[in-house]
């Protein structure tokens, strides 16, 4: 039986902005993202599906092949156990090229963590091979 209590708004937006620092940094080790997500994470992205080490894999290739990227939120709403986001990520590639994304993104939560992630992405400004970026698993 699980007695897992929703989180606060606080702590949901707290959560999020924590992953997306996390997966922004190009430093950032993959056993921090044991602290963010849950073992059995699964993320959908533009009918993709990715579990725990298919997410490690995809951040390792991001931090490969980009220079620099962010996240800003322009819409979180939350229950405490769930969250829905729009969000504009943004990116320059290692040759330079700039990337812009909007994600709407669908988070579930368990145990204080990220366990699923469904999002659909739009690519705003880039180049067609970076419609991807969301699931990519190479650099």
């Amino acid at each position: 039986m699980t007695t897992d209590s929703p989180l606060t708004t606080s702590e949901v937006h707290d959560l999020l902005r924590r992953l997306f620092a996390a997966f922004t940094d190009p430093t950032t080790k993959p056993e921090t993202f044991a602290e963010l997500l849950t073992p059995d994470y699964v993320q959908r992205v533009d009918g993709k599906e990715l579990d725990y080490a298919g997410f490690l894999t995809h951040s390792a290739a991001l931090q490969a092949s980009l220079a620099s990227s962010r996240v800003t939120f322009e819409h979180i709403v939350t229950d405490g156990r769930a969250a829905a986001t729009v969000h504009i990520a943004e990116a320059v590639k290692t040759n330079g090229d700039r990337i812009r994304l909007k994600v709407i993104a669908y988070y579930e939560f368990r145990d204080g963590r990220i366990s699923l992630v469904d999002e659909l992405t739009h690519l705003m400004d880039g180049a067609d091979q970076d419609r991807d970026l969301g699931s990519r698993l190479q650099p």
